[in-house]
């Protein structure tokens, strides 16, 4: 937001406009990579004024180059195969460098199949995303039609809502119980939201698991506590809870985001409650990542 006034209006902010100076001559000169997460996407994507959000867009593709992590599942899938993997003494190829990331700004959310998506795009539409992935994210956040714009925010929203009441009515239930019960109970909900799909990561390489058994108490037990986008949330949500207010939409999007990008990246700058969150359950250390609440400690 901050880097956004600074090209909306360099005179009336000027201290932002030297911070977005400052980014683009480290981006210059290669000293970081900016990529976005599904939030930051979102977000600007639900912005009602086509000014406002094309500006936030600009910055965003500007800093970016339109690279973002890729989504939940991917992560989930490398990072628990390369675990188990290790477990079992299994050989397994590691993944290229930078392998969470892509050109394909809709990969935020899952990586492209024509399975997946229900519908194949052509060799020559996907080469042109990828040679050009800053514009077509741009096209996609200014110039896409508004009545689905406006629908894709309406479905999130109500989707959210609903997860937002299970959490709640959770909470209530668990309120009174202790830091380390809660985290047991909530690493058992990830294992069970998750069950199908850590059985067939298992099968790929060559487990004969069909079932919860198969896996082993210890095991399954460790899964949420060892695999990086799992412990994450784990720590994050149970300290979520733990907070006087209500949770919000704008919560959940901030998890998701911390989730699956914190153990990847040197530096995340986050809102304050979420950093605090994040250090509060010692993330910073576990994963070597910087948090930070302003660009300015950069």
């Amino acid at each position: 937001m901050s880097l956004a006034r600074g090209a909306w209006d360099k005179a009336s902010y000027p201290q932002d406009y030297i911070r977005l100076v400052k980014v683009i001559e480290a981006l210059q000169q290669n000293r970081f990579i900016v990529p976005l997460s599904f939030a930051n996407i979102y977000e600007t994507s639900k912005i009602n004024d086509p000014v406002r959000r094309a500006n936030m867009a600009q910055t965003q593709v500007t800093i970016s180059q339109g690279r973002v992590f890729r989504g939940r599942r991917r992560i989930l899938g490398e990072t628990l195969t390369a675990y188990l993997a290790d477990n079992f003494t299994i050989a397994h190829a590691p993944p290229e460098e930078h392998w969470f990331l892509s050109d394909l700004w809709f990969e935020a959310v899952i990586d492209y199949s024509p399975e997946t998506f229900g519908f194949a795009l052509s060799e020559a539409a996907l080469d042109h995303m990828r040679f050009y992935p800053a514009r077509v994210l741009f096209d996609y956040l200014t110039a896409n039609d508004e009545d689905v714009r406006l629908e894709g925010v309406r479905r999130f929203s109500a989707s959210s809502n609903d997860l937002v009441a299970g959490i709640e009515a959770r909470r209530a239930i668990v309120a009174s119980e202790s830091l380390a019960l809660r985290k047991r109970a909530y690493g058992a909900r990830l294992i069970i939201d998750e069950l199908d799909f850590i059985l067939a990561t298992g099968r790929r390489l060559g487990l004969d698991w069909n079932g919860v058994s198969d896996i082993g108490s210890s095991l399954v037990r460790r899964i949420a506590v060892d695999v990086p986008i799992l412990a994450t949330e784990r720590e994050l949500a149970v300290r979520l809870e733990d907070q006087a207010k209500p949770i919000a939409e704008n919560d959940l999007r901030d998890m998701s985001a911390f989730a699956t990008v914190l153990p990847l990246a040197d530096v995340v700058i986050g809102e304050k409650a979420f950093v605090n969150l994040a250090r509060q359950a010692r993330l910073d250390k576990t994963y070597d990542t910087r948090l930070l609440t302003s660009i300015d400690d950069l």
